[in-house]
């Protein structure tokens, strides 16, 4: 691995102890612990690991406290000799990783990342790694998408199976906007749960859109030839979700393949109630359309990745929203109350996880990287807080949470009769609603799909 030099550096089952305990909202207070390290440090810590050879924990310290003093790179070397100690210590990823980051190496460290959680994801101390790791690809993203743009004209056709899902364009009322990556994350995960297709990460879409200055309104057929180049994408994935005042509803799409043909899929009804049902429909009509069909197996498994109602999946979304803009205390607010809505959802577990560790690990300095692992436990509530004043949020019971969808919207609509009619190839589709108490739910008009396959 480089190392910089000086000039003249389906279901998740981790613990899930927080659903019984709190979540911190001010995960920066002040708690007890190691002191910070920093170049008064460095002599003491020296001697000791020089007397104590194989105490991987003493050669860990000292990196950190070299870190800690501007000498990243003889921070790494200690960091070398206390990982190869002690393998299962976050601390050495932690430091390393931070060096790689600071010498503008993000995709070095979340290599590191990587393989530290592939290892030791359930050690004490991993969610910090997971943060940085959060905090690293986020970074790589951008680095990948600004060096695709210098290089444009010099780059390589996408392979032919490559296939990228952008952010769904959301027509209606903006508290339905978050299910734009909801939705798209929904269908990337599907068709990666089928082993078949390589696909392009959606934060690096966002990043190139970002970039770009541009909206995925903005990406129709003219322009994804240059998206999906840009990515490393052969064909991409549009979606749209519509969102009318009326109380009519309809789910449908196209698919135009390389030789500009249009496949129309056939039309699929199902109630409102049971649009998660739908969505495990319509991405097995994009597996077809993309040219796989599904076995009964990898059906069930496809159905089995989904959260248990609409009001966690919108939390959900709110949640990658805000991770994107890198506002992480925001997306573990989110995911926490996805959790909320279902507490046995997978994927909010996991973003839960890391979004709380990258919120701990962005506000620590170098020299409070000793303390850092146990700081995100804590907050995780995966150990006892220490003896200091704290506010803290208790997490609600499921079911109580009144998100603004789920309290408005989908409490109402489970008591409704309801039905939705899903056409997949005309975009057309209706659904009645038929509101109780006087209480009108705003439906989902659509999801419009089309597939793009970028010629080489």
């Amino acid at each position: 691995m480089w190392s910089p030099r000086p000039e003249g550096g389906a279901r998740v089952r981790w613990p899930f102890l927080f659903v019984l305990g709190t979540l911190m909202v001010s995960w920066g207070c002040a708690t007890a612990g190691p002191p910070v390290l920093g170049p008064r440090d460095v002599p003491d810590l020296e001697r000791r690991a020089l007397a104590e050879p194989n105490n991987g924990r003493a050669q860990l310290e000292l990196a950190a406290a070299l870190a800690a003093s501007g000498r990243c790179y003889d921070a790494m070397a200690a960091a070398d000799r206390g990982r190869r100690l002690e393998p299962a210590d976050p601390l050495g990823p932690l430091v390393t990783g931070r060096c790689l980051e600071d010498a503008g190496l993000p995709g070095h460290a979340l290599e590191l990342y990587s393989s530290f959680l592939s290892q030791y994801g359930d050690v004490p101390g991993a969610a910090a790694v997971e943060g940085r790791r959060a905090m690293a690809l986020q970074a790589h993203a951008r680095e990948q998408v600004r060096a695709a743009l210098q290089e444009e004209e010099a780059l390589e056709p996408a392979e032919p199976e490559t296939v990228g899902v952008l952010p769904f364009v959301v027509a209606g009322d903006s508290v339905y906007h978050p299910l734009s990556v909801g939705l798209a994350h929904m269908l990337t995960t599907d068709l990666a749960l089928l082993g078949r297709f390589p696909l392009v990460e959606r934060i690096r879409l966002g990043a190139l859109l970002e970039e770009l200055a541009i909206s995925p309104e903005m990406v129709d057929p003219s322009t994804a030839v240059r998206t999906g180049r840009l990515v490393g994408a052969s064909r991409l994935v549009l979606g749209t979700v519509s969102i009318p005042s009326s109380l009519d509803a309809r789910l449908g799409g196209n698919v135009v393949l390389e030789g500009g043909e249009v496949v129309e899929p056939t039309l699929t009804e199902g109630e409102l109630r049971q649009l998660l049902d739908l969505q495990k429909e319509y991405s097995a009509k994009v597996a077809e359309a993309l040219g796989y069909g599904l076995t009964e197996v990898e059906r069930l498994r496809m159905e089995e990745n989904r959260p248990a109602n609409l009001r966690a999946l919108l939390a959900f979304s709110r949640g990658l929203m805000a991770e994107d803009a890198g506002d992480f205390a925001g997306a573990a607010a989110h995911f926490r109350d996805a959790l909320s809505a279902d507490p046995q959802y997978g994927d909010a577990q996991q973003r839960f996880r890391s979004a709380v560790g990258a919120d701990v690990v962005s506000r620590a300095t170098l020299g409070e990287v000793i303390q850092v692992a146990s700081r995100v436990d804590q907050a995780l509530g995966l150990v006892p807080e220490p003896s200091v004043p704290s506010q803290v949020s208790p997490i609600p019971a499921a079911g109580l949470l009144q998100s603004t969808l789920g309290g408005a919207v989908f409490d109402v609509a489970s008591h409704q009769s309801e039905r939705s009619l899903v056409d997949a190839g005309s975009a057309t589709p209706a659904a009645s609603v038929t509101p109780s108490e006087n209480q009108v739910v705003p439906p989902l008009e659509a999801i419009l799909t089309i597939i793009i396959t970028i010629p080489r």
